[in-house]
């Protein structure tokens, strides 16, 4: 195994010759035998390795068996000692998550702090096999499928061609000890009831299925990066990338042979896996939404559209006379006192419509920018009485999505500005004004 193991470095990881790599290593058989293979290739390595205190007395052997290991290899080593029970009870995970998030900022902290570049795992094939399956139980599609990916970032799976059975018998032939995770045997987790009950059974009925198994992850990637390129020039003729998000032809969309399969490969970045209720936003009526943990899907017309759900949450911000500048979604405004001889005419010639101006004699604090709600109303500059906001809205054809993030300047009860669309007739500048207050919208 060791020279396939060399063949395998020079033909995809040649650049590792002469980078520091750190090696995560728990004690057991796969991490113990990568690290004599890479020790016997003559790699600079160090070891990493996390005590999580779950295993009792085994967990603290564990640790001592990394440490002599390291020892006899005269090779750095570094410890890390988790009350991981602690950390998952405060956070609301499982186990299984603390100790990943445990163990990965303990990885990252590490080749930050030492210029380590790579961090390498025993990831192996046996590995692969099992994440298929549970990927494929997850419903994944091309991507989940291809199982463990060989480098990710900085972390690098040297292992993954080798199976559990090459790697053990390597290390019996070459004499070297491990340690046994007892908690391998329980079948209390998803993986170790594959690993333990159902792949062996597979196996049995399937010999040859390991050994195809690599080079089918091979045509699967295959497909995937056609796959990729189909994407790609769907996203140039149906996509529109905003700041915040994107937006989505829909008459554009239903030109493509399969819309619904493209449209998931785009809409998983967001966190959007269920296509049923995609597809009932795609064919429903505007202004009907659904939302991941970030971002908010929703129809506007002709077009779906995806969002920050952070930058449609309402807003309310209390502005004082200090005259700043406040942030708000993904724009702010800028308040300011001009003095001015003739007030119309400097307003006739800064006219702006993301600009208001204000006879700041006539402007009382606090005042109040907040979001829009149904039911406000205004009394328009150059208008008797008052108006719906949502008619103004309406009347200046403003599109759903631009409707969730509208905001207004209020004095008390009174809408001053629907900000960028409509201002009110209170605190109007006329030909005795003598100081302005500008306030300035921008996006």
């Amino acid at each position: 195994m060791l020279t396939a193991f060399q063949e395998h470095l020079h033909d995809h990881f040649s650049n590792l010759r002469e980078k520091r790599l750190l090696i995560a290593i728990s004690g057991g058989l796969d991490s113990v035998v990568l690290t004599h293979l890479l020790f016997n290739t003559g790699y600079k390595i160090a070891l990493a390795h996390c005590n999580f205190h779950l295993r009792s007395s085994e967990s603290d052997q564990d640790e001592q068996f990394v440490r002599q290991l390291a020892g006899r290899l005269k090779m750095d080593c570094h410890v890390a000692q988790f009350d991981t029970l602690d950390y998952a009870s405060k956070r609301g995970v499982s186990t299984q998550m603390a100790a990943r998030e445990l163990r990965y900022d303990f990885f990252d902290d590490l080749c930050n702090d030492h210029n380590y570049d790579y961090l390498l795992t025993a990831h192996h094939l046996d590995d692969q096999i099992e994440t298929f399956f549970i990927n494929l139980n997850r419903g994944a599609g091309l991507n989940g499928l291809q199982g463990i990916p060989r480098v990710n970032g900085r972390v690098i799976r040297p292992l993954l061609p080798f199976s559990r059975e090459q790697i053990q018998n390597y290390a019996i032939d070459a004499q070297i000890s491990w340690r046994e995770d007892s908690s391998n045997s329980s079948n209390k987790y998803q993986r170790n009831q594959l690993r333990n009950q159902i792949l062996p059974l597979l196996h049995e009925a399937l010999p040859q299925f390991k050994t195809h198994f690599a080079q089918s992850l091979g045509y699967l990637k295959g497909s995937q990066d056609l796959v990729n390129d189909a994407v790609l020039r769907f996203r140039e003729s149906v996509i529109k990338t905003t700041p915040t998000g994107i937006k989505i032809n829909l008459s554009q969309l239903k030109t493509f042979s399969n819309p619904q399969a493209y449209l998931y490969e785009v809409v998983k970045a967001y966190g959007f896996y269920n296509m049923k209720d995609v597809m009932n936003i795609v064919d429903g009526q505007s202004g009907k939404r659904i939302e991941s943990d970030q971002f908010v899907l929703f129809k506007d017309r002709e077009r779906v559209v995806i969002e920050e759900l952070r930058l449609l949450k309402p807003i309310e911000l209390t502005i004082d006379d200090s005259c700043v500048q406040y942030h708000f979604y993904d724009a702010s405004i800028d308040i300011e006192k001009i003095n001015v001889e003739d007030a119309n005419a400097f307003v006739k010639d800064n006219h702006d419509k993301n600009v208001l101006f204000l006879d700041a004699s006539q402007v009382c604090y606090p005042l109040i920018l907040r979001s829009w709600k149904n039911g406000d109303r205004i009394k328009p500059l150059g208008m008797k009485g008052s108006k719906l906001v949502s008619d103004v809205l309406t009347d200046s054809k403003v599109s759903f999505i631009a409707k969730e993030k509208i905001v207004v300047l209020t004095w008390e009860d009174e809408i001053l500005w629907i900000v960028g669309i409509r201002s009110s007739r209170h605190g109007k500048v006329t030909s005795s004004t003598n100081q302005l207050l500008k306030i300035t919208y921008k996006i």
